[in-house]
């Protein structure tokens, strides 16, 4: 008797859907993790976007893990604990993760200072996306000295980011290749 039929079919071995798990769910992470940070009294709410660190390099490096999806599901973690607007930083990070898909080829050939150029302009079009819709939705201007402290303690905080990522991913490609 042979087997046929789709029971008897050798299983998918190689699926992206458990790394894109974790990518969102330690995307959630970072989004929690940035509102401890709003408890501490030299950020008084204007916490640095780390979770935008996140997106950013996992989809430079690791494109195939980080989907539409990814940037929205963790967006909305970080609008759900952060905003009263819904949708707002989540529309944002779609937007970041479909600019990543146009511009990776030309960053992962350039230098170092490209990227860092390349994600203060992505920081400073999610601080005004999110700006222009709050004055939209609320006819008003917030005022903007903490949103220009987010914009730049994010930019700072980039490369540190950048290299704890890094150096975490060639530690698991080392353990990785051992075993």
């Amino acid at each position: 008797m042979t087997p046929r039929g789709r029971f008897f079919q050798k299983a998918e071995i190689d699926s992206d859907w458990p790394f894109q798990f974790l990518v969102v769910f330690f995307g959630i992470v970072l989004a929690i993790f940035e509102g401890s940070l709003a408890l501490w009294p030299s950020f008084y709410g204007a916490t640095p976007l780390l979770s935008l660190i996140f997106l950013y390099w996992v989809s430079l490096h690791h494109e195939k893990y980080v989907a539409l999806v990814s940037g929205f599901l963790i967006g909305l973690a970080s609008d759900l604990l952060f905003s009263d607007l819904i949708g707002g930083r989540a529309t944002a990070y779609i937007a970041v993760v479909f600019v990543m898909n146009m511009r990776r080829p030309k960053l992962l050939q350039g230098e170092f200072r490209d990227l860092w150029v390349e994600f203060s302009v992505v920081t400073v079009g999610v601080m005004l996306f999110q700006l222009l819709a709050f004055c939209a939705l609320n006819l008003a201007i917030p005022a903007l000295t903490p949103v220009a402290f987010q914009i730049g303690v994010t930019m700072i905080l980039f490369p540190i980011g950048y290299v704890i990522l890094s150096a975490m991913n060639m530690a698991f490609n080392r353990i990785k290749s051992s075993t």
